[in-house]
């Protein structure tokens, strides 16, 4: 797995997301990832707020791999980038690191094509296979 991001997503740990350990929870890696996701769609430009209810992109799996606790107070980000696109899906994979370099977590998630005024899977629109392709320079 090649570890080169074009995007990064800044985090800001809350008390809110600790555990009674006091490190991160291991859930809210997975909002970490969420907020990076949203962040990645708007910056390659295929996705915007008003847009939701039209369509948008479910998840289909992930799978994350815990390396490190994050603590409090920890600067952390989430590199994000698309390795492969299906007809109606695309694999993203991503990495979240704290402000030291240390990555307290890796993995996978697959993400569907998704129009919510039909609750169905699409095609993944054109424009968007383009912006990907160009953003996370896929090969064509």
């Amino acid at each position: 797995m090649k570890n080169d991001f074009y995007f990064y997503q800044p985090i800001i740990v809350r008390y809110r997301d600790l555990d009674p350990q006091g490190h991160v929870n291991n859930a809210v890696y997975l909002t970490y990832l969420e907020s990076a996701r949203t962040a990645y769609y708007q910056a390659v430009g295929f996705w915007h707020p008003g847009a939701f209810p039209r369509t948008g992109m479910v998840v289909a799996h992930n799978h994350i791999d815990y390396l490190a606790p994050i603590f409090l107070g920890e600067s952390v980000r989430v590199g994000l980038r698309t390795d492969e696109m299906g007809q109606k899906s695309l694999r993203m994979t991503f990495q979240i690191e704290k402000g030291d370099g240390t990555v307290a977590a890796r993995g996978q998630s697959v993400m569907v094509a998704f129009d919510n005024s039909t609750d169905s899977t699409i095609l993944i629109p054109a424009d968007w296979r383009e912006k990907i392709t160009k953003f996370d320079k896929l090969e064509k």
